[in-house]
């Protein structure tokens, strides 16, 4: 065994606590690095990151545009869908990047194969009463729709009405309840008439358990006499918020769907139906995720219609600067509710 001097020993003691020095600032970097990471979307006082979370939002926008053109366009399967998301996202990428790069950033996005939850589309796509093939104005629109993990189950279920009942005591009503439940029991009812003056009134009842409680509001159309846009799972009219289709001032959720007690990733599933169809005149249409046994109905050439839809896709983003570095999954589902 060789012998050390004294001094041999402290170079050595010197060198091994520089490793360990190293090393330790290494580790304490990689940490750092996926801290930032995974936080960055909640945190806006990091020098850059306004410009990463404004173009993450950029990109959620254009790839649901996407999402909504497939839903309508190219929806004779599941492959086509998937083919024409695949390419817009493709497209975004492409663009993105070069108006990036004129500016020193390199935005990459990138479609995650097999992210992508089916669904089905269902609408009216002409103008008329939203009775169905039968005329029936009471009916189950669509069955055991599930609700999808963090999330709700039903997007972007936009109505566009021409007419609107001004009968408060029997209006038009859209019921959305547990499949398991009975009465008004895990219900969510939202209630939609004319009030007059070109002001529309929308009243929610939400029943969990056995408590009801209920929101009412009102807007008036921008131009008095044309059509309405009523936004259920955006909670607007017109654009402008509706407390009974949102969280209203008093903290209680009235979202689509709220109170229905209905579990994301378990066997529960909820309906939805209309009453008084005839109370109302117009187009719409929403997006429902299939968990395997929707109930939908049978096309008919007078009546709502359904077709093959993608619910959601998952998007990888990358956001690169000389002074950032932001990657991160973006989930897409256009129109969604918070609840």
């Amino acid at each position: 065994m060789a012998n050390l001097s004294r001094d041999d020993r402290g170079q050595i003691l010197l060198i091994a606590a520089f490793a360990l020095a190293v090393i330790f600032v290494a580790m304490a970097l990689i940490v750092n690095s996926a801290i930032f990471t995974e936080n960055l979307a909640t945190r806006g006082e990091t020098a850059g990151s306004e410009g990463a979370l404004s173009m993450r939002a950029d990109v959620t926008e254009n790839v649901g545009e996407g999402i909504e053109a497939a839903n309508r366009n190219n929806n004779s399967s599941q492959s086509d869908l998937t083919g024409a998301v695949e390419a817009s996202v493709r497209q975004l990428s492409q663009q993105t990047g070069r108006q990036s790069a004129r500016s020193g950033r390199v935005v990459n996005v990138a479609y995650q194969s097999g992210s992508q939850k089916e669904g089905a589309r269902i609408y009216r796509a002409n103008d008329s009463s939203f009775t169905n093939a039968a005329g029936d104005e009471r009916y189950q629109l669509v069955g055991n729709v599930s609700r999808v993990d963090d999330a709700n189950g039903t997007r972007a279920f936009v109505i566009e009405a021409s007419t609107i009942t001004a009968d408060a005591s029997d209006p038009f009503e859209i019921r959305v309840q547990d499949s398991a439940a009975s009465g008004d029991e895990n219900s969510w009812r939202a209630r939609i008439w004319d009030a007059g003056g070109d002001t529309v009134h929308v009243r929610t009842l939400k029943n969990d358990s056995g408590t009801t409680v209920v929101e009412d509001c009102e807007v008036t159309r921008d131009s008095p006499g044309t059509g309405i846009t009523i936004d259920v799972t955006g909670g607007t009219i017109d654009g402008e918020e509706c407390d009974a289709l949102r969280t209203a001032p008093s903290g209680e959720n009235f979202h689509f769907g709220a109170g229905t007690g209905v579990t994301p990733g378990t066997d529960d599933s909820y309906d939805i139906s209309f009453d008084k169809a005839d109370g109302i005149t117009g187009t719409f249409s929403l997006v429902v995720y299939d968990g395997g046994d929707l109930e939908l109905l049978p096309d008919a050439s007078d009546g709502p219609k359904s077709s093959t839809a993608l619910y959601d896709v998952t998007v990888e983003y990358t956001y690169l600067t000389t002074d950032l570095r932001y990657e991160t999954d973006v989930r897409v589902a256009p129109g969604e509710p918070d609840v």
